[in-house]
């Protein structure tokens, strides 16, 4: 319902009339209120000009430079949509390191697309469209599969459970964290907890709905998937990853087999994108030759 304002009725403005002042008086008046020798009248007409003219110069600079402003912003959104044209989309992407990708698709790649929003060279397509050939995931009812959301803790493990074909042999598999009780991930949770993926966290929680990390990810899938790790680690694989650091054993063996990307940086917080941790599980079947 739209907010109803009363409006107060305003009263017309007085008129104020001036008493009448002789030529004589209002002689005497300007020459009391001088200024240097300057009658006041001319003092203030001079000063009311100075203030017009550095108010219009001030104006004038807020104005250039807040369209100024706009229009770089204005030419920032632009240049991160996409352009529609006859030879095709212009896409432009970032990973997780700040490396851009650009690119053209063409009309008749567009119609081999199998997601709306991940068109052929898409940083994460061939991943994302082998894992679906393989029934490992799906996307949404509107033909998207959203790459760029992040991705919790609970729809990692359902994925990741589709990829390594887990069987839960009819178990009731529930209840196995303080907050995974019997909501629709729970069994997906458990086995991973049964499997030995996860252990949870100290209080007894899980927190399904916090989104995976990079260092989370890499060791789970690891861990799933039984990849072999580095035996001894000497050295931080990474300037952010201490070589004595739980994480070193699974950045060293991911950094080595190029599973992820980066040379000095391990980013180990990184909050995964849905295409992300397609890519991620892809590479480790890729290398372990479970693509097939």
């Amino acid at each position: 319902m739209p907010k109803i304002i009363q409006k107060k009725k305003i009263p017309s403005p007085r008129k104020i009339s001036n008493p009448k002042v002789s030529e004589n008086k209002m002689s005497d008046i300007y020459s009391h209120h001088s200024f240097s020798g300057i009658n006041m009248p001319k003092s203030f007409l001079a000063l009311l000009l100075l203030f017009v003219a550095v108010s219009s110069y001030a104006m004038g600079s807020f104005f250039t430079s807040t369209n100024d402003y706009l229009s770089k912003s204005l030419s920032s959104v632009l240049s991160s949509e996409v352009e529609n044209d006859d030879e095709g989309d212009v896409v432009e992407y970032i990973d997780e390191d700040g490396n851009v990708s650009t690119g053209e698709v063409s009309k008749e790649d567009e119609k081999k697309q199998i997601f709306k929003d991940v068109p052929l060279n898409h940083k994460n397509a061939v991943a994302i469209e082998t894992l679906y050939n393989l029934g490992i995931v799906a996307g949404y009812s509107d033909g998207n599969f959203k790459p760029e959301s992040t991705i919790n803790r609970a729809e990692f493990l359902t994925v990741l459970s589709n990829a390594v074909d887990a069987d839960f042999a009819g178990k009731k598999l529930e209840n196995c964290f303080s907050d995974v009780k019997t909501e629709w991930f729970a069994a997906f949770i458990c086995y991973a907890k049964e499997a030995g993926w996860v252990g949870g966290y100290e209080n007894g929680s899980f927190k399904p709905e916090q989104n995976v990390v990079k260092a989370e990810a890499v060791k789970i899938i690891f861990e799933a998937m039984e990849y072999p790790l580095c035996e001894e680690v000497t050295e931080a694989p990474y300037t952010d990853v201490p070589a004595d650091s739980w994480m070193a054993p699974y950045a060293c063996a991911a950094k080595e087999a190029s599973i992820v990307s980066g040379k000095t940086l391990y980013t180990p917080s990184y909050e995964m994108t849905r295409g992300d941790s397609i890519q991620l599980i892809y590479n480790t079947m890729a290398k372990l030759d479970l693509l097939d």
